[in-house]
């Protein structure tokens, strides 16, 4: 595979005019970019989107972005596997987007294929893959553990391309991956913030690398990190951390034990530099020959007590709820009259008053 088609009909570096009218506008304000917005009419394959920056690129990173571009158009034989692959299931930029002032301010991009779009008409995210089955059986089939395992095999492909070219991603999480049902296959968005070596750690909440300290670039031990528990997600089905490192410990049925310990070397070293390749998760995946190296972990942290929803006695109305016993009620005390005690004194009391009349009476008759 060779470039995208359509990037053919434009320049490595194009201008912000030459783009024309641009049509429907896909996101706003999403990540580092203001707006997304589609072109059409640049030639043949799917359409492109323009992809316009919160601020314009500096320097250095036009020039990261120019090298993106042009391995994306090259036609040599080396790297040729790893760009057919991330041309084929990735957003890799085609073009360097430039205003009249010569600054970048944007980057053309391949629009996903209609394959990972849902049939509400959005792009089906693979946060909806993460979940676990009960969950997703709400919506349809739930997927088969083989079928997960496939769309680990080609999520994991693409991070192991991208190791390859010693590129960074950085990104990984839930929303920029696209899966489909149709062949269990993933697509990755935003390529153009990849770098090679380090580069900006850009993350989402949950996603933090626990041995990185705060503030360093982003590297491959990042990467590793996170695709393995992006992976580790959906092969699982589960998503917090605990309960992802406590299932690999313990796979279920489906879950390779191979795969699980590989995850949990990538996930819980104590040494980052010593997180296996993706390549070597990939091959875990693919059920090929493992040579897997002794790795040191930290100890798993607690494991969380079963959520309320699996243990706690269904919600109750009015009409399911059983009935409760009538109790009688309890005798009440007029207002004024003693209680049972002071009523049980003042008997003894009138008693010995009348034993005490009738003593004396006695007395006086006799």
């Amino acid at each position: 595979m060779t470039a995208h088609p359509s990037a053919r009909a434009l320049p490595p570096v194009t201008e912000l005019a030459a783009l024309g009218a641009r049509g429907e506008q896909i996101a706003t304000n999403n990540g580092q970019s203001s707006e997304v917005t589609r072109l059409t009419g640049h030639g043949p394959g799917p359409d492109l989107l323009f992809k316009r920056y919160k601020k314009p690129l500096d320097d250095t990173d036009a020039h990261r972005l120019d090298r993106l571009v042009a391995f994306g158009r090259s036609d040599a034989d080396a790297g040729r596997p790893a760009r057919d692959l991330l041309l084929g299931r990735t957003s890799w930029p085609v073009a360097r987007v430039t205003d009249h002032t010569a600054a970048t301010v944007g980057c053309l991009i391949p629009m996903a294929p209609d394959t990972y779009r849902s049939p509400g008409g959005g792009f089906r995210e693979i946060d909806t893959l993460a979940r676990p089955d009960r969950r997703m059986a709400r919506n349809g089939t739930p997927p088969t553990p083989e079928q997960r395992i496939t769309a680990c095999q080609s999520l994991v492909g693409i991070a192991a391309a991208l190791e390859q070219r010693r590129l960074v991603y950085s990104d990984w999480n839930y929303a920029n991956a696209f899966w489909s049902p149709a062949g269990y296959s993933v697509y990755l968005i935003d390529m153009d913030g990849c770098a090679e070596g380090t580069g900006p750690d850009i993350h989402q909440p949950g996603w933090e690398d626990p041995l990185a300290r705060q503030g360093t670039p982003a590297d491959p031990y990042t990467d590793r990190y996170r695709v393995a528990l992006l992976t580790a997600r959906c092969l699982t089905g589960t998503r917090t951390l605990p309960d992802v490192l406590h299932t690999l410990d313990d796979p279920p049925p489906g879950v390779p034990r191979d795969v699980a310990q590989l995850l949990l070397d990538m996930l819980w070293a104590r040494d980052r530099e010593a997180r296996p390749r993706s390549s070597v998760l990939l091959a875990a995946l693919n059920d090929g020959l493992l040579v897997r190296f002794a790795v040191a972990r930290s100890p798993l942290p607690a494991r969380p007590a079963a959520p309320k929803s699996d243990t706690a006695q269904p919600l109750q109305s009015a009409i399911t709820r059983p009935a409760q016993p009538i109790k009688p009620p309890l005798p009440t005390v007029p207002a004024g009259q003693p209680t049972d005690r002071y009523a049980t004194v003042w008997a003894l009391v009138a008693l010995f008053a009348v034993v005490a009349v009738i003593v004396i009476a006695a007395v006086l008759a006799g």
